[in-house]
């Protein structure tokens, strides 16, 4: 059984689907939206030789810590969002494993 999305993994969803990601970029968005909802970047990569993204940044948002994986599309136009526990991707264990040490070195 898969764990309930949070409300903060659906509210980053919806100010990133509301981002003008051309005009301020991927980064810039990305920061705005996670200002919102007291969220931070675990980490922001290139996906040098993907097919279908550019970037990954892993984020950690909420009480609980829930991470999600940010890709922006291969044109630099569309931002997808999806949970790292729902994720099947190699880079969402990376994710989690930086979420567990954001944590640790947070005490």
């Amino acid at each position: 059984m898969s764990k309930e999305t949070s409300l903060e993994l659906v509210q980053l969803e919806l100010l990133l689907s509301l981002a003008d990601v051309v005009a301020q970029g991927f980064e810039t968005a990305l920061l705005a939206a996670l200002s919102e909802v007291d969220g931070q970047v675990l980490f922001n990569r290139r996906l040098d030789g993907d097919p279908q993204f550019q970037r990954v940044a892993a984020v950690m948002v909420g009480p609980d810590a829930d991470v999600a994986l940010v890709f922006l599309d291969r044109a630099g136009t569309t931002i997808l969002m999806e949970s790292a526990d729902e994720s099947g991707r190699t880079i969402a264990r990376e994710a989690e494993k930086a979420r567990n040490r954001a944590i640790t070195d947070a005490v």
